[in-house]
């Protein structure tokens, strides 16, 4: 398990029999951290999309993975695009992804126990019935990120 230390976020404690003072350096436990890009399905409008996934999809996924300890969507939306607005932006490209949704664990346990869960057939169907409601799932990719 990688353990990383941040001085900047040291306590300091400080001894009341002397003056001096001690820090003492918080361990932080990388959370292990899927994210996935995800596109709507063409038939429905921006607002249906993050409605539906909000109100539907988020409660299925919690319900049928409890190793889960964050789950974050950020919604791409058309209205939000910066539109050429900095020279850094590629020309003509607009972006297939409609959000770009966080997974995060505790640790590798609850990482595996999740994969453990999404190879179970009746989990796998009971996903792609609710995504085929809002989503195109031909075109969602995942990756395992720092």
């Amino acid at each position: 398990l990688h353990l990383s230390i941040r001085r900047q976020r040291q306590m300091c404690i400080r001894d009341r029999s002397c003056t001096r003072q001690r820090f003492h350096p918080i361990i932080i436990r990388d959370m292990p951290k899927l994210v996935a890009l995800i596109c709507k399905k063409s038939s429905i409008t921006e607002g249906d999309f993050k409605s539906y996934y909000e109100n539907n999809h988020v409660p299925l996924i919690e319900s049928l993975f409890p190793s889960l300890s964050g789950y974050k969507r950020t919604y791409l939306l058309k209205s939000n695009m910066l539109n050429d607005a900095l020279p850094l932006e590629s020309e003509g490209i607009k972006s297939h992804y409609d959000v770009i949704t966080e997974l995060t664990f505790d640790d590798e346990e609850a990482l595996n126990e999740f994969f453990e869960r999404g190879a179970n057939e009746e989990v796998v169907q009971a996903i792609r019935e609710d995504e085929a409601n809002f989503l195109n799932g031909e075109q969602t990719i995942m990756y395992r990120v720092d």
